[in-house]
């Protein structure tokens, strides 16, 4: 259920699910940030899909609740840009 929102930047409504905070080294370096498990739409899927996300600890994330709906805002790229809870 992703659609176009602003210039080159996509949206998802989602369902907080899960968190996992982050911070370990890896071969490639230092890994922080925060796992997020969420529910959403999906055209091809009865009741909701789901996933994992990863969010970068220089992303400021909102205050969030267990199973309450959220919005994430990807890059081009497809990375999380932002996070709202409006």
């Amino acid at each position: 259920m992703l659609e176009l929102q602003r210039k080159e930047h996509k949206f998802m409504q989602a369902i907080l699910l899960g968190v996992r905070k982050l911070d370990f080294t890896t071969n490639d370096g230092q890994v922080k940030g925060t796992q997020l498990f969420i529910a959403f739409d999906e055209d091809d899927v009865q009741g909701k899909a789901t996933d994992k996300i990863f969010v970068k600890s220089d992303i400021q994330l909102p205050k969030m609740e267990l199973n309450k709906p959220f919005q994430v805002f990807f890059n081009r790229k497809g990375k999380v840009e932002a996070i709202t809870t409006n």
